[in-house]
């Protein structure tokens, strides 16, 4: 059979790996970083079906996942909002199970290869899911870091700031992921963790994360941020096709989701049913017709969250019981 070779080792590169190798395809994975390692990322998994799960090898991975349900929303000077998911989601660290992902590919005897740049051009059963696309002009940074002793109020918190916002929630070993979007910080500004928390006007937010005793080696930042429209490049899966924003909580169950519908169309090119040209082709309508409406959502949903007048807007429905949670969970997921 043809081998297929993935450029990047996260979610969509493993979840495709784990993917294909079950199909017994072989499949050689380019990954620029070593594992584990951590990663700035909400660790927070909603909407991920037990089929999906199943088809990637991700049922025993994931087994170890908290679980979470309740959302509360919190903003100064307002009171809180607080619903349940629609359905229960997963809480588990990147540097867990980015590390547990690549232990199976291998043991499922794929080709991993660690701490070297994969090619950048187009080829035949190249698939490129190296992550986010970097934009020079971005004007948003996205930091994270890990915490022991804090509390939470809720399974996931949300916290939304001036221009910013910041998710709270419990992973393995009783820690807890903060992970927030922030403006890109002027010249001479702090840039941590806690200085951009109290610059977005969160100062009870950071008097929590003072008390609480940070993981120094899990504190990270990327910035380049870009929540354009998705890539028209054939061959990207995962962030590198297409970034939602991720107040939507779906980005890592779109790596996976993305990764599936890639298996699908790419074992039997593998197996030389179909050329290379109609498979791309039928993958990018897949991918189309399954995350073009959710980016779309996410963009335009996204600005509301930062914006004063949005979030007041949002705060009078909740107070009216008109704000439609379940439809807008579901335009995201």
């Amino acid at each position: 059979m043809h081998t297929v070779e993935i450029i990047g080792g996260g979610l969509a590169g493993l979840a495709l790996g784990l993917g294909l190798r079950a199909r017994g395809v072989p499949v050689r994975i380019i990954e620029a970083g070593k594992y584990p390692r951590h990663r700035v990322c909400g660790e927070f998994i909603t909407g991920l079906d037990h089929d999906t799960r199943r088809e990637l090898q991700l049922t025993d991975i994931l087994a170890g996942a908290r679980q979470a349900r309740g959302v509360l929303w919190s903003e100064p000077g307002r009171p809180s909002v607080r619903h349940d998911l629609p359905e229960v989601a997963l809480c588990l660290s990147r540097y867990h199970l980015d590390e547990s992902m690549a232990s199976a590919f291998a043991a499922a005897g794929g080709d991993l290869r660690t701490g070297c740049r994969g090619p950048s051009d187009a080829k035949p059963g190249r698939i490129m899911a190296s992550g986010r696309r970097p934009q020079a002009g971005s004007r948003w940074v996205g930091l994270k870091q890990h915490f022991h002793q804090l509390d939470l109020r809720e399974d996931l918190e949300l916290h939304l700031g001036q221009g910013a916002y910041v998710g709270l929630t419990r992973i393995e070993g009783r820690a807890v992921n903060v992970c927030g979007l922030f403006p890109r910080p002027g010249r001479g500004e702090a840039c941590g963790l806690i200085d951009r928390v109290r610059a977005a006007g969160l100062a009870s937010l950071a008097l929590r994360l003072e008390s609480a005793t940070p993981v120094e080696a899990s504190a990270c930042a990327v910035a380049g941020l870009d929540y354009g429209r998705p890539a028209s490049q054939l061959a990207a899966l995962g962030d590198y096709h297409g970034l939602i924003p991720p107040f939507t909580g779906h980005g890592m169950t779109v790596a996976m989701q993305s990764a599936a519908l890639a298996a699908r169309r790419l074992e039997p090119w593998a197996r030389g049913r179909f050329a290379w040209d109609e498979t791309l082709a039928l993958l990018q309508q897949d991918l189309r017709r399954r995350f073009a409406r959710k980016l779309a959502w996410g963009r335009v949903l996204h600005p509301w969250l930062l914006a004063p007048h949005g979030r007041r807007v949002v705060h009078l429905l909740h107070r009216w019981g008109a704000l439609p949670l379940g439809p807008l969970y579901r335009l995201c997921h």
